[in-house]
């Protein structure tokens, strides 16, 4: 018999709790909550976001199965300071914290593996700053374009599909910029054939050319 992965024996440990269902746009933790446990998300996405003295929302990070949190506040007992909220229907378990603690702590390579996410994400959350500090809107949008197609979208014949619908105001809240300026900033995309829309599927055609107008030097065009 093959023997299971380290995470896979993490995520049987958390198949003894009861999952729950969740519909699109429900609040699962809110900034200074006590959490009341540790979270396995199985099924859809949750977006982890900040909201600022001013009232404006950041997403700072989109959670896909299998996935756990908060684990800073797992790991450190520090306050959690995000919201988290499905982005889509999803199911999630919850364990006590004592009990997981105690499961993993005599587990080092299990250890490792969760801290190995845990930077990852870190990794890709600072990339994504460096956009957000550095670059213009037009880039800005183009960045969170290719984190939605890379976790959200499927190939087909005709490229990478993103089926779930991404409103303005869902990248508006990614990017960091006025919801007016993401459909200013789509509609250059749209006319240079970067994206498609189908109804509320989305179509990115050649990736690689995305990925190149991003790292280019020249400045975003104007519209017509």
């Amino acid at each position: 018999m093959a023997k299971k992965s380290k995470t896979k024996v993490f995520e049987d440990f958390f198949a003894q709790f009861q999952l729950r269902s969740y519909k699109q746009g429900e609040m699962i933790i809110r900034a200074d909550d006590d959490p009341r446990g540790i979270f396995c998300l199985t099924k859809g996405y949750i977006r982890q976001y900040v909201i600022s003295r001013a009232g404006g929302e950041l997403t700072l990070y989109i959670l896909q199965p299998i996935s756990y949190f908060p684990m800073v506040w797992a790991f450190n007992n520090t306050p959690n300071v995000y919201y988290y909220e499905t982005l889509t229907p999803a199911e999630i378990g919850r364990a006590p914290r004592n009990q997981v603690l105690d499961f993993i702590k005599d587990k080092p390579d299990l250890i490792f593996e969760l801290m190995s996410e845990l930077l990852r994400r870190h990794e890709e959350s600072l990339a994504r700053i460096e956009h957000l500090v550095f670059s213009d809107a037009y880039r800005r949008v183009i960045s969170m374009l290719l984190y939605v197609a890379k976790y959200f979208g499927a190939k087909n014949k005709d490229g990478i599909v993103v089926n779930h619908r991404f409103t303005h105001q869902d990248i508006s809240t990614l990017v960091g910029v006025a919801r007016e300026t993401v459909s200013i900033e789509m509609g250059k995309l749209v006319q240079r054939k970067f994206i498609t829309f189908v109804g509320h599927t989305m179509i990115f055609s050649d990736i690689v050319r995305l990925e190149q107008e991003l790292r280019s030097s020249k400045t975003a065009p104007a519209n017509n």
